[in-house]
């Protein structure tokens, strides 16, 4: 462990919080066993629970966007969209002739879901680039389709770069408007109420605004890009919404003691309950409506959903060996040229894309399949590569380190995403002795 590691976990870590603020801290929402929750019905206002997963129609926003279902890997931000999914279904809001606004999207799976379902989505944020995970690349504007998870019809999906707190809309013109883990990102609280406001304003008359955010859950805990809930309340109410129902503030306690603690434990899953420091925070889901107009102006539009699966896009690879030598020396560097084609139907993006990022991989296994190097080696393309292109590669390879009859094993992998061979695009083996 280095220097650096060692501080970070004794600062960020559970055993100072522990040991210096846990005694004079406590939760300020409800605290119970995972199981006591239940799942015959999930509410619209409520914090991020794993026990939602129980519930079969929740758990369908997982398949609807290609998202893994397995309770090992949940994380609280794949929570969030399944929640405004969930939400807007049960409020009975994905009416094919609606019109959505979403706010802060970047490139979110969310957009692209929605547009397959309704009339028209606009999606909107500042796309300065910079933003964690990609979210704020600026081609998004240009190219939508180049960070789609999903085949989606693109003329229902504009993208526009616009500030959240000065909407360049008319007065009710949207029957949704979503938002996911954005609100808190705007500045300070005169901010955050002026884009609530603008939200607002742009909705019709019954409309609905699905959000999500950040919610601190303890009595020591401060950020001020985070909230406390009477804060947020009061928010609501100055912006002239109304919730859709009971507040459901409770959380489970087998992610509680401990909560997941930033940074070092980032990767750990169950990702419910994070503590940063001496802030402890989980998501809020939150669906606002709009009050009905008096006047009786067009009220926002309720309907049933049309039945539209999500179409996957097919990544799949083909293989031609031009040359590998069948022995290599245990110490030497040696090479393999391969001809690689895109026989899927995305384009495999080398460097522009940070959602669509594809690279080779390869890794050395012994006969009775143990894998000698661990993480693959990665290579890069030299060019983005179309459906039905291919590219010719010169990898050059470091010494094995090992003898025997060994096997070359090569695979593409959407970074971050996925293998190939996990979409069923089976990888390249070549046979090599070593020695």
């Amino acid at each position: 462990m280095t220097l650096r590691d060692f501080a970070v976990r004794l600062i960020w870590g559970n055993r100072l919080y522990s040991l210096f603020m846990a005694p004079f801290d406590r939760y300020t929402v409800e605290v119970k066993p995972s199981s006591s929750f239940p799942t015959d019905a999930i509410a619209l206002n409520k914090l991020c629970r794993l026990a939602d997963c129980r519930n079969p129609s929740w758990v369908r926003g997982f398949s609807d966007l290609l998202f893994p279902s397995t309770e090992n890997i949940f994380h609280r931000k794949i929570w969030e969209f399944n929640q405004i999914i969930h939400g807007l279904r049960t409020l009975r809001r994905l009416s094919p002739d609606a019109v959505a606004l979403g706010v802060g999207c970047g490139h979110e799976e969310l957009m692209y879901f929605l547009a397959t379902r309704l009339k028209m989505v606009y999606a909107i944020d500042l796309y300065r680039g910079g933003y964690l995970g990609g979210e704020g690349v600026t081609d998004v504007l240009d190219h939508p389709d180049k960070y789609a998870p999903f085949r989606y019809p693109e003329d229902r999906l504009r993208v526009l770069r616009m500030d959240a707190k000065d909407l360049s809309f008319e007065d009710g013109t949207f029957d949704i408007v979503f938002s996911l883990s954005a609100l808190e990102h705007l500045g300070r609280k005169a901010d955050k109420l002026r884009a609530l406001r603008e939200m607002n304003r742009v909705l019709k008359p019954g409309g609905v605004a699905a959000l999500t955010t950040e919610l601190i859950v303890n009595r020591l805990g401060w950020r001020r890009d985070f909230f406390r809930i009477r804060d947020l309340t009061e928010l609501i109410e100055e912006a002239g919404f109304a919730l859709s129902g009971p507040l459901d503030l409770a959380i489970e306690e087998e992610f509680a003691f401990p909560p997941v603690a930033f940074p070092h434990e980032v990767f750990r899953t169950p990702h419910v309950v994070v503590r940063l420091f001496h802030a402890i925070f989980t998501s809020l889901s939150l669906f606002l409506v709009k009050p009905a107009d008096p006047a009786g102006k067009a009220q926002a539009l309720i309907g049933e959903e049309a039945n539209a699966p999500t179409k996957p896009y097919i990544y799949k690879t083909g293989w031609d060996v031009v040359h590998a030598p069948a022995r290599v020396d245990p110490g030497s560097e040696f090479s393999v040229s391969l001809k690689v084609r895109n026989e899927g139907d995305v384009i495999w993006y080398c460097d522009s894309s940070p959602s669509h990022l594809v690279k080779i991989g390869i890794w050395v296994t012994a006969e009775d399949g143990r894998n000698l190097t661990g993480e693959p080696i990665r290579f890069f393309f030299p060019r983005d590569i179309k459906p039905g292109d291919e590219v010719m590669m010169e990898i050059n390879l470091p010494s094995l380190g090992e003898k025997g009859s060994l096997r070359l094993q090569i695979d593409l992998v959407r970074e971050h995403y996925f293998w190939f061979r996990d979409r069923g695009s089976p990888p390249l083996t070549i046979p090599i002795v070593s020695g």
